[in-house]
């Protein structure tokens, strides 16, 4: 019989959790002392115990171990959370990637411009929306002193969504547009967002 700390040595865990799965039933000790409380545990329950420390790295709540160790689960379900827990971590293995592209980019930017940009790009899902277009040719546009400005101004926002569409691996695949998100009549509190939708390259 080990103590509960030899027992705790061995498993490499520690006693807290071991206290911890014996009040959820998971893994209860061989034997209790009555007089003192103490917990012993048989060399032979270190099999249990690297088993339910291999389906928490697995990600497995301490419940479903649980039913996993109890034969409460069967192979077909077994499965079926395997197979959630796989697609789980593909989906956060692709996040930190994406966030990783999104760090690469900026320390490049850095590196290249000496400041963080100001401009943020960021990737979100949206609806799909129904746009009507009316189309007429306009005499001139004014005042003429700012749009030279703002053409400028749009064109570098746009040529550095481009870069950043192609250094973190997307491509567009449909027409951009820009929405006005604030307009008020103090042009400095305008916000402007350039959509670009765009799919892995």
């Amino acid at each position: 019989m080990l103590s509960i700390g030899d027992f705790a040595r061995h498993g490499r865990v520690s006693v807290r959790m071991l206290r911890h799965y014996d009040a959820l039933g998971l893994l209860r000790p061989d034997r209790v002392d009555p007089a003192t409380g103490y917990r012993s545990y048989g060399i032979g329950q270190l099999a249990r115990l690297n088993r339910i420390v291999a389906l928490k790295d697995l990600g497995f709540t301490l419940d479903q171990v649980g039913r996993i160790l109890d034969a409460r689960v069967g192979g077909a379900e077994l499965r079926g959370m395997l197979m959630l827990r796989r697609a789980e971590l593909e989906q956060r293995i692709a996040a930190d990637r994406a966030r990783l592209a999104q760090i690469e980019t900026r320390l490049r930017i850095i590196e290249r411009e000496g400041v963080m940009p100001v401009e943020e790009v960021v990737i979100r899902s949206v609806p799909a929306v129904r746009v009507a277009e009316l189309s007429e040719v306009a005499a001139d546009f004014e005042p003429s002193s700012i749009g030279p400005v703002v053409g400028k101004l749009f064109d570098e926002l746009w040529q550095g969504l481009g870069r950043w569409i192609a250094d973190n691996g997307y491509r567009t695949i449909g027409p951009s547009r820009e929405v006005t998100l604030e307009y008020s009549e103090d042009s400095a509190k305008w916000v402007t967002e350039l959509q670009e939708p765009i799919a892995p390259a």
